[in-house]
C-alpha cells in the first residue's frame, strides 16, 4: 500500500512537471522576431548539422494562439543553404508555450525540402527566450529528425528606418559637413535619363545635405516608402520600372523649390531616408546616415559583375527567387552596423531594393522600403550600413534573376543551448 501510494506520487509529480509551463514565452502579437537554431540531423546512415536562421511577425493572438508570418528563412544543412519558398504555416500555441512551424525551402539547384518542426519554451531572460525543436526534414529521397536548440529575439528594437527627430549634438558648426545633391537640367523629363548627382550621399549625424534645383522648373523632395514593385523582362529597363511609386512618411518636405534655389535638411540621426519628388517619382534618391565609428570602419565589399544584365538562363530563370552570383558574394554574414559598399561593374546602370520573395514568376520580389540605392551607373559604387537584425533579402527591380541575401546577427550570438531534461517527443 505505502509503495503503491508513494509510486502514484511520483507519477502525478511527473505528470505535473510535463503539463505546467516552466517559463512564460515573452512573444507578443504585432511584433517581430528573429529565430536562430541550431542542432542536428539524424538520417538513417549518417548525422548532419544543421542551422536555421528564420525572420517572423506575429498576427493577433485569439484564444492563446498566434499566427506568424515568415518574412526570410534560410536553411543550412551541411553547408548546403535553403531559402524559403511558398507560403509557411506556423503558430504560436497556448501563449507562446510551444511553437509549429512548417513549410518548404529550396536550394539553387531546385531542390526541395519540407519542414515540419515542433518547439517547446524552455526559458528566457532580457536576451529572448529559448525553445527545444524536435520533428522532421523531409527531402525526396530522405527523412530526417530534427534536434535543434534556437534562440528568439525581438528585432523591433533595431531598425534600419531613420529613428524620430532627436535633440542635435552639440558639435561646433565648424565640424558640420555638407553633402550638395543637384537637381540637373532637365530632371523633369523622364527621357533624358540625368535627374540627380548624386542620387545617393552617406553622411553622418550632424551633417547638412543641401538639394540645389538646376532644372527650368519647379520641384518638390518628400521623404517616403516605396509603396509599389516593377516588372523587368529580358533585361531591358522601361520606363514603368524606373517609376516607381512612393508614400511619403511626412518626415521631410521641402515645399517648392523654385529653379536656382537650395533646400537645407540637417540629418540628426543615423539610419537610411528615401528622397522623391512626387510630380517626378523617378526622381529619387537615397541619404545613409552612419555614425563616426562606422565610417571609419573598412565596408565589406560587393562586386555587381560584369553582364549582370543578362539571364545566365538554367537555374537562373527556373528558380529566380532563389540568390545567384550576380552579385559577388552572393550571401554575407555580418554584425549590425556594418557598412557594405556595391560597385557597379557592369556595362549598364543597376539599382538595388531591399524586399521579400513573393516566390511569383513575374515580381518575385516585393520591396520593404527599408533600402533603396538609387540609379547606381557603371563604375560608381554605393554603400549602406546595416543597422537591422535579421535576415535581408535585395535585388534588381529591373532584373529580378539578380538577388542576394545578407545575415545579420549581433556578435554575441550564440548557437549553443542545452536541451531540456525531459523530451516532448517528435511532431
Amino acid at each position: 500500500m505505502k509503495l503503491g501510494l508513494i509510486l502514484l506520487i511520483s507519477i502525478t509529480g511527473i505528470l505535473l512537471s510535463i503539463s505546467l509551463p516552466h517559463a512564460y514565452s515573452q512573444l507578443v502579437s504585432d511584433n517581430k522576431y528573429l529565430l536562430q537554431a541550431t542542432g542536428f540531423l539524424a538520417g538513417t546512415q549518417t548525422i548532419q548539422n544543421s542551422e536555421i536562421d528564420l525572420q517572423f511577425s506575429t498576427g493577433s493572438s485569439s484564444n492563446g494562439n498566434t499566427p506568424i508570418t515568415l518574412g526570410n528563412a534560410l536553411v543550412s544543412i551541411s553547408g548546403n543553404n535553403y531559402l524559403n519558398s511558398g507560403i509557411w504555416a506556423s503558430t504560436l500555441l497556448r501563449d507562446g508555450m510551444f511553437l509549429a512551424v512548417a513549410g518548404d525551402a529550396q536550394n539553387s539547384n531546385g531542390d526541395t525540402i519540407h519542414l515540419n518542426l515542433f518547439g517547446r519554451l524552455v526559458g528566457n531572460n532580457q536576451d529572448g527566450s529559448v525553445y527545444y525543436f524536435t520533428g522532421k526534414i523531409t527531402s525526396t529521397t530522405e527523412s530526417l529528425k530534427v534536434i535543434y536548440g534556437a534562440k528568439i529575439a525581438s528585432t523591433t528594437g533595431s531598425s534600419i528606418t531613420p529613428p524620430p527627430t532627436q535633440t542635435p549634438t552639440q558639435t561646433p558648426p565648424t565640424q558640420v559637413k555638407t553633402a550638395q545633391i543637384s537637381i540637373l537640367q532637365g530632371a523633369s523629363n523622364f527621357k533624358t535619363g540625368q535627374f540627380l548627382s548624386p542620387s545617393s550621399v552617406q553622411v553622418t549625424p550632424g551633417s547638412a545635405v543641401v538639394w540645389t534645383n538646376n532644372d527650368s522648373v519647379p520641384h518638390r523632395i518628400l521623404s517616403g516608402y516605396l509603396s509599389t514593385t516593377t516588372t523587368g523582362q529580358k533585361g531591358s529597363a522601361t520606363q514603368q520600372s524606373n517609376t516607381p511609386s512612393y508614400q511619403s512618411d511626412g518626415k521631410i518636405d521641402s515645399g517648392v523649390i523654385v529653379p536656382g534655389q537650395t533646400f537645407q535638411l540637417t540629418i540628426s540621426g543615423t539610419g537610411t531616408t528615401l528622397f522623391y519628388d512626387p510630380s517626378y517619382s523617378w526622381i529619387n534618391g537615397v541619404i545613409s546616415s552612419i555614425s563616426q565609428t562606422s565610417a571609419q570602419t573598412k565596408p565589406i565589399q560587393v562586386s555587381i559583375e560584369p553582364g549582370s544584365s543578362l539571364s545566365q538562363g538554367g537555374a537562373s530563370q527556373q528558380n529566380q527567387f532563389y540568390y545567384n552570383r550576380y552579385f559577388v558574394p552572393s550571401t554575407l554574414q555580418i554584425v549590425p552596423g556594418t557598412t557594405i559598399a556595391w560597385t557597379n561593374n557592369d556595362s549598364v546602370p543597376h539599382r538595388i531594393l531591399s524586399g521579400t520573395s513573393t516566390q511569383k514568376p513575374q515580381n518575385p520580389f516585393t520591396p520593404d522600403g527599408k533600402m533603396d540605392s538609387g540609379i547606381i551607373a557603371s563604375g560608381q559604387t554605393f554603400q549602406f550600413t546595416i543597422n537591422d537584425v535579421g535576415i535581408i533579402r535585395y535585388y534588381d527591380p529591373s532584373y529580378p534573376w539578380m538577388n542576394a541575401l545578407i545575415v545579420s546577427i549581433p556578435s554575441s550570438s550564440s548557437h549553443t543551448i542545452s536541451a531540456p531534461s525531459h523530451n516532448p517527443g517528435l511532431h
